[in-house]
């Protein structure tokens, strides 16, 4: 008795170039929107980090770098990184002292809407002649694989 089947083998194939082809998407689209930004000084691991700051202004740095996907030592060089480039503020809890906060300075926000302006017109490009049925059918594909993905024990 074989042990995978033909039709085994060619899904097994297209999951590879499933996976594949992801991460080529993934790394090719931070790659071109970094270089996009580079002008203005600023990664797209910053952008991120900004947009969290403005979305929860007071999360600790355990939050911050979970929601950026990096470790609270890298969230921590990213505010200060984002302090010394004026991006950001740092502050207290006005309800606990011990707490630090952080929140968008004009200069950020302002980064932020040009960062934003430079996305959609890359995501534009990217996806130019996909119909919006097919981004659909994508997105249900992605979030069934994640949602299977998100209930694995680790």
């Amino acid at each position: 008795m074989d042990s995978l089947s033909s039709r085994d083998l060619k899904r097994d194939e297209e999951l590879r170039r499933t996976k594949t082809l992801m991460r080529r998407m993934v790394t090719g689209f931070k790659s071109h929107l970094d270089e996009a930004l580079r002008s203005k000084n600023v990664t797209t691991s910053q952008l991120r980090f900004l947009n969290e700051v403005r979305q929860n202004p007071g999360s600790s740095g355990a939050q911050m770098a979970r929601a950026c996907f990096v470790t609270p030592q890298s969230a921590q060089a990213l505010m200060v990184k984002a302090v010394e480039r004026g991006w950001v503020v740092r502050g207290t809890d006005a309800a606990n002292h011990r707490l630090v906060t952080a929140r968008l300075t004009p200069a950020g926000e302002r980064l932020l809407a040009y960062a934003e302006v430079v996305l959609r017109r890359l995501e534009a490009e990217v996806w130019a002649g996909v119909s919006l049925k097919d981004l659909k059918e994508m997105n249900r594909v992605m979030e069934c694989g994640l949602e299977n993905l998100e209930t694995k024990a680790p």
